[in-house]
């Protein structure tokens, strides 16, 4: 296969040369010629090496720039940022909080910090001065960027009822991201550069990576940071260390220099191994000596609505439709419940339904397994819906007598109304889940959806009333003859009428 694209190489470099067109451009304009065959000529200084890192740097450069346009005209990139972070709180666990934490603190200035002065005593032991000055340059200079940047942008902070960890700095970039890749992104080519083992330059690369991407994570996670400032420090950080692994690269290649250590080899290593013991001491330390604050929990205060004006008050600053994490509109609400969230439960459990369990790690593999094995998961929990950015609830499930994977489904909201006898108000969008789908051939398990979503909403008013859970309802025209396709791909039609159920308490 080498043998064959090396073949193909050599024709193709054979065929521009006697090609005629060629010919003639390289005679008429000798001079342009020339300065685009040296850009790329792996012997010359400023060739190939510059011009492969000057691409790079311009393309994610142009990925930093396309983010900052979308921040300033709140295009959609922007429109997902809290969708994404509110999704992420669905996750939360206090085992998972804590390692999070833990891999956000690898990032921390003050790691950062004692990291470098490690690292770089261990280079001044090897005599290597220019991983010295690139580690300095790359690591300072990200700094005072971001910094720059931050100030430049003046973008606030999340809100802080999503926020396990307080900041106090501007968002826009994340300063962990960006410092993650200019730190940790550089040891990994230095690791790659020095070592000769290939599956070890692999698992380097790998492990760079990885730890970027699990910070840039841990910041959306932990609610520091708005999702599109991550994104856009992977964008400014990849084309920053860019630079600077393309001028290491043009200066080891026509300026080599020979570092010749004064410390005996076994020396080295030992210095070397108890300084890295002493940072990751450090680092332990630091987590145990600053664990996550109790977080705050900011109430939001409960509007009182009359229950004859639900049908012309509800939605009046609230959307009629369900929504994609982009914003996209998507199915109707079709369902008002009235009553409280235990209420609710125990009409839907009684009445043959289950509730379906939180989208999860734990679940998310439960439900693959269900999928490869062919087995019933009824609590199976769907993809997160979203209705005022919010993602829904909680939901229920009932699966259909005639197959396991389909199944009646609703998934619920809580609004921030309350009747006069202190009832909650819900809203919910109520489909028939057909079959369950593989999407881009790998197991990733979705439901397709019945085109007539009244059908569903029919069945769920008809099996409370059936076993006594109902004490009154109305039917309201909501949004009108509506025909729309959802983001997953499926299509939905509704005549735009919804039910308001008053529960039994």
């Amino acid at each position: 296969m080498v043998k064959l694209i090396k073949s193909i190489a050599k024709s193709i470099k054979h065929g521009i040369k006697n090609d005629p067109e060629v010919t003639r451009i390289k005679n008429k304009y000798p001079k342009t010629f020339g300065f685009v065959k040296r850009r790329f000529a792996k012997e010359h200084k400023y060739g190939l090496y510059l011009t492969i890192g000057v691409l790079i740097t311009l393309f994610f450069i142009y990925l930093f720039f396309g983010i900052v346009q979308d921040y300033i005209g709140h295009e959609k990139l922007i429109q997902f940022d809290l969708r994404v972070i509110n999704m992420f709180s669905i996750f939360r666990t206090d085992s998972l909080n804590q390692i999070m934490l833990f891999v956000t603190y690898l990032a921390k200035a003050e790691i950062i910090t004692v990291g470098t002065i490690v690292i770089s005593l261990i280079l001044i032991l090897i005599k290597k001065w220019r991983l010295l000055n690139a580690l300095l340059i790359s690591v300072l200079g990200g700094e005072l960027f971001v910094w720059i940047i931050k100030n430049i942008m003046d973008r606030p902070r999340p809100s802080l009822t999503n926020a396990l960890v307080a900041e106090s700095s501007y968002s826009f970039p994340s300063g962990h991201t960006f410092v993650a890749i200019a730190f940790y992104g550089l040891l990994a080519y230095f690791v790659i550069q020095s070592e000769r083992n290939k599956f070890l330059k692999v698992i380097s690369f790998l492990a760079g990576i990885i730890l970027v991407v699990w910070i840039g994570l841990s910041r959306i996670y932990l609610g520091a940071h708005w999702p599109s400032d991550v994104f856009a420090s992977l964008a400014a950080g990849t084309a920053w260390i860019t630079i600077i692994i393309t001028s290491l690269k043009i200066k080891k290649k026509f300026n080599p220099k020979v570092s010749i250590s004064h410390f005996k080899k076994s020396t080295t290593i030992i210095s070397s191994i108890l300084l890295i013991l002493l940072w990751l001491v450090f680092i332990i330390s630091f987590f145990f000596t600053h664990p996550l604050s109790p977080q705050k929990t900011i109430s939001t205060p409960k509007i009182t609505i009359n229950q004859r004006d639900i049908s012309t008050k509800l939605f009046e600053k609230l959307p009629k439709v369900s929504e994609s994490i982009t914003a996209i509109p998507s199915e109707p609400i079709n369902i008002i419940i009235v009553g409280n969230q235990d209420i609710i439960e125990k009409a839907f459990t009684n009445s043959g339904w289950y509730l379906l369990d939180k989208l999860s790690f734990q679940s998310a593999i439960k439900l693959v397994k269900s999928v490869l094995k062919k087995e019933s998961y009824p609590q199976a929990p769907g993809l997160p819906v979203f209705w005022d950015t919010e993602p829904n609830d909680f939901g229920f499930g009932r699966p259909s007598s005639e197959h396991l994977a389909s199944r009646h489904h609703i998934h619920l909201w809580q609004t921030p109304f309350v009747t006069q006898d202190n009832q909650s108000i819900w809203v919910g969008t109520a489909h028939f889940d057909e079959e369950i789908k593989k999407k881009f051939k790998i197991i990733l398990p979705i439901h397709t959806t019945e085109l007539k979503v009244d059908d569903e909403r029919e069945y769920i008013k008809s099996e409370l009333e059936k076993n006594k859970f109902v004490k009154s309802f109305q039917k309201i025209d909501l949004t009108g003859l509506l025909y729309g396709e959802k983001k997953s791909g499926n299509n939905f039609l509704t005549d735009g009428q919804a039910y308001i159920l008053y529960l039994k308490k």
